[in-house]
């Protein structure tokens, strides 16, 4: 068997290669083939970069560059009133008030 400076055979070279020649994005291919290729995505990203620089003949890409990804819903905050200490007073708008569970910080 020839050896070769990647970590796969040489029939999954040339799977990979035949993925690169398409055009596509790399990162497009390596978040949908990894599980293919028994590997995390970012780790057949880097090998798809390693194999990249020695493919020829690169068709150019027509579809969508970007993946969309979902968009993160950050749970809603439940906002709690308080009471100021008596004597407090400040002139003057605050840009921020910060409340923290034993104090809070008011910024100008």
């Amino acid at each position: 068997m020839a050896k070769n400076d990647y970590f796969y055979n040489t029939k999954d070279i040339l799977d990979l290669k035949e993925l690169i020649r398409t055009g596509e994005p790399l990162r497009r291919i390596a978040f949908r083939e990894y599980e293919r290729f028994d590997t995390t995505p970012n780790g057949l990203l880097q090998q798809l970069y390693k194999v990249a620089k020695t493919t020829t003949k690169i068709r150019k890409w027509e579809g969508p560059k970007r993946m969309r990804q979902t968009p993160v819903v950050k749970p809603t905050t439940e906002t709690r009133g308080f009471t100021l200490p008596e004597g407090t007073t400040f002139e003057g708008e605050s840009k921020r008030v910060v409340i923290f569970p034993d104090h809070f910080r008011i910024y100008f």
